[in-house]
């Protein structure tokens, strides 16, 4: 199959996951915290822009909706929330300064694919530590959010890797590192509603 078309796939994947989560958000029966998925935003924005100047091709898609889909959780979490946010945690306070450091640094190399990639190492350690609160809420807290997103998520990730063109360590750590933090929140959820014997309705 065209890689260009295999990367569109794993981008409407990206958005399909979205879609149930953002009606559950609004419907009230999921609660994503403001505060994290505010800073979700800013770095999947770091992450798009690094990863396309490193030189991401077919690939960028799910990258793309990574950072619209945090940014439609968020507006939707503002309106039935009002903007109501949370004070920052320590852990959250120094994802924001990664964040922002991963931006400028893209401002700075964006014309070197060969420093630029350390912008989006950077803006992945980031989005590590704001996934950390996250995977041990739901280990902690299954019932709390829903598998459906996350497992599609980390399918498309995995599935972007037969989009890659350029065989490049830059253009396969953020897809692999996406599809383990992914796969790491979608896990508990998984195995509790198994457990639980849990309809089906209940895993989306």
């Amino acid at each position: 199959m065209n890689k260009e078309i295999i990367g569109l796939i794993s981008g409407l994947l990206v958005i399909i996951s979205m879609i149930p989560y953002a009606l559950r958000t609004y419907q009230g029966k999921i609660h994503p915290r403001l505060t994290s998925w505010s800073l979700w935003t800013l770095i999947g924005l770091a992450l798009l822009l690094t990863y396309k100047s490193s030189g991401a091709g077919s690939n960028i898609w799910p990258a793309v909706f990574g950072f619209i889909n945090p940014l439609i959780v968020t507006v939707i979490v503002v309106i039935k929330q009002r903007g109501k946010l949370t004070k920052l945690d320590r852990l959250e306070q120094v994802c924001l300064i990664i964040g922002i450091l991963s931006l400028v640094m893209w401002l700075g190399m964006r014309q070197s694919r060969t420093l630029v990639q350390y912008a989006l190492y950077i803006a992945i350690i980031a989005d590590s530590c704001a996934s950390i609160p996250t995977i041990i809420f739901v280990w902690n807290n299954p019932d709390k959010d829903r598998p459906f997103a996350w497992g599609m998520f980390a399918i498309a990730y995995s599935l972007v890797l037969f989009a890659i063109t350029e065989h490049t360590f830059s253009n396969y750590i953020l897809p692999i590192y996406m599809f383990v933090a992914a796969f790491s929140i979608a896990f508990p959820l998984m195995i509790w509603r198994v457990k639980q014997k849990t309809p089906l309705k209940e895993w989306i």
